[in-house]
């Protein structure tokens, strides 16, 4: 009996390894790169390993031991394109947990409102745009003077950004970490994906990548 929940065991490994290299990866609690080459690893690479382990653990050999091995390979396989999210999105699963532990949700949902309503008012300070800002935003954002920002947020970003969304009637607020990645707080929710992924309701950790 214990030598079956082994091998049940062993089915869950390369999964289990698969989202958390790039989950990892993102949290920062390894280097992406090497984040990467796990889950990699145990996409291409452990589940061979473990279905061939599976067979020493059973103890099966002859007809049956190629039923473990295939059976083995196919239960792996089904539950990383079942269960285990692509790895863009277990990396910006990664990223919006540590994120969240560096920055308030309630301190930035905050600080999003009083820039809207200094927008809507028409006192909201801003700042020209640079001719070389490539940072991922519409163009006709507007970049946020950091004057506007609380003392506790000053500083802590690249840009800030203002832009109006065509399927919202929420005006984006944007805290830019990078050209391509940063804070977003645009009132939705329960977003996860390639490129964005929930800290809080209303706002998203995002990193847009070159595909």
């Amino acid at each position: 009996m214990k030598r079956y929940l082994l091998g049940l065991a062993l089915l869950g490994v390369a999964p289990f390894l698969c989202f958390f290299g790039d989950y990892f990866g993102g949290a920062g609690f390894v280097s992406e790169n090497l984040g990467f080459f796990v889950s990699a690893a145990a996409f291409f690479v452990f589940p061979w390993a473990f279905a061939a382990l599976c067979l020493i653990v059973l103890r099966t050999k002859g007809p049956g031991g190629v039923f473990v091995f295939i059976g083995a390979l196919v239960v792996q396989f089904v539950l990383m394109f079942t269960v285990v999210p692509p790895g863009a999105t277990c990396q910006m699963m990664g990223i919006a947990h540590r994120l969240k532990g560096e920055f308030h949700a309630d301190e930035l949902r905050g600080c999003a409102d009083l820039v809207r309503h200094k927008f809507h008012d028409g006192t909201l300070s801003t700042s020209p745009r640079s001719k070389d800002d490539h940072f991922d935003v519409g163009p006709s954002a507007l970049e946020v003077s950091g004057l506007e920002l609380p003392n506790s947020l000053r500083g802590r970003f690249q840009r800030v950004y203002i832009q109006k969304l065509p399927d919202s009637t929420v005006e984006q607020v944007i805290f830019a970490l990078g050209p391509d990645r940063g804070i977003s707080c645009d009132g939705r929710k329960n977003v996860c994906g390639f490129f964005s992924c929930s800290i809080a309701d209303g706002i998203e950790a995002y990193r847009y990548q070159r595909l």
